[in-house]
């Protein structure tokens, strides 16, 4: 099997301003996109609160990248891009699955920019050879 070049351990960040959408209190929240090479199916969502701990969600790459053309998702996460006059250039982003669930907008063309660098770092169907095989094959014999 051939495999492809191992690319430099590296982890790449995105911060950018959310709002929350159906709530009283219009003020954007920061989060931080995070990715690592090492760990290369996931993206996490850290949440920075004012007053508050920060939260993170740990959501898929493939699934943050269909978000940006369709609906993705079911569950606890959805994304999908938003539609109507002046809305295309963001992204609805669901979090949790009955109401009082959290509904955010943000930015779709800085979401897709920093995807195309994970993207060049790994690229998509590369990411099996990064994964640590040792860790899993560890959870299995222990079963």
């Amino acid at each position: 099997m051939d495999h492809l070049p191992r690319c430099p351990e590296q982890d790449l960040t995105w911060t950018t301003e959310i709002h929350q959408v159906r709530t009283r209190l219009r003020f954007p929240l920061r989060v931080t996109f995070h990715w690592s090479a090492r760990a290369p199916l996931g993206v996490e969502l850290t949440f920075h609160q004012p007053g508050e701990d920060d939260v993170t969600w740990l959501i898929g790459r493939d699934l943050l990248a269909r978000g940006l053309r369709t609906l993705a998702g079911t569950g606890e996460v959805r994304i999908r891009p938003t539609a109507g006059p002046g809305r295309t250039a963001q992204v609805l982003l669901r979090l949790g699955t009955a109401p009082p669930y959290a509904l955010f907008v943000f930015d779709r063309a800085g979401l897709a920019s920093w995807l195309e660098s994970t993207w060049a770092a790994v690229p998509a169907g590369a990411e099996a050879e990064r994964l640590d095989w040792e860790f899993f094959e560890g959870l299995l014999a222990d079963r």
